[in-house]
């Protein structure tokens, strides 16, 4: 009776190992859908990154350069797939980081060739498709080519004062048109004209027609008794 009561004890003992482990296993067994990055220009990392983290998100994914988010013309959204078709005036792009779900894509541009770099997307999530984009950024180095060196003068030139020209107001005259004055003398009548004397156009002619009948009369009047006789009367 006791060992029938010991083996007993002893196999629900081991049967509750059995299925503590068995538990286990299965429990560590089932973490979820695998990570895919279902794209094999892609590595695909769990949890998450983003710009404006602590320290540089690109030292954190291993793209060289520092984070940045692409201006506008230079890339094109559609869906969940992202096409970059520029790089960014002055700089050069050398990874992309897409993140969606609980994982992210991380694109090295050395996997990806010379532009256009099409169809860019998250990770694969339980759908069996990418899933939707959370946010993205890139990892750029500024272009060695373009250089921007300020304008410095040069201390060994002497520097030429500017010439200031005085300028002479110019003063207009207007010319005013003169019109000569033309004086007209008056047309003389046809008279008679002494020697020199001017002609001033006076006629006097019945003044000495008159004065002669005067005197003719006063003549007439000395040598004519009768006439004083009858004048007296």
């Amino acid at each position: 009776m006791r060992i029938t009561t010991r083996r007993l004890v002893g196999a629900a003992a081991l049967l509750a190992l059995s299925a503590t482990g068995l538990l286990g296993g299965t429990a560590s067994a089932s973490p979820g859908t695998p990570l895919e990055s279902g794209d094999d220009r892609a590595t695909v990392v769990d949890g998450n990154v983003d710009i404006g983290q602590p320290g540089n998100a690109c030292d954190v994914v291993g793209l060289p350069g520092d984070e940045m988010t692409m201006p506008a013309g230079t890339f094109t959204t559609e869906g969940v797939n992202i096409t970059i078709t520029a790089h960014p005036e002055g700089y050069t792009v050398t990874g992309v980081v897409v993140k969606g779900g609980s994982a992210y894509n991380v694109y090295d541009a050395a996997d990806l060739g010379d532009l256009a770099w099409e169809d860019l997307h998250p990770p694969v999530n339980s759908s069996g498709g990418p899933a939707g984009i959370s946010h993205w950024f890139v990892c750029a180095e500024q272009d060695a080519t373009v250089t921007t060196t300020p304008s410095t003068p040069d201390s060994t030139t002497p520097s030429t004062p500017a010439t200031t020209t005085e300028v002479t107001p110019t003063t207009t005259t207007e010319s005013v048109a003169t019109t000569p004055t033309t004086t007209s003398a008056p047309a003389v009548a046809d008279g008679t004209n002494d020697g020199d004397l001017a002609n001033t156009g006076y006629d006097g002619g019945w003044m000495l027609i008159v004065g002669l009948a005067l005197v003719a009369a006063g003549a007439a009047f000395v040598a004519s008794p009768k006439l004083r006789n009858l004048l007296r009367r």
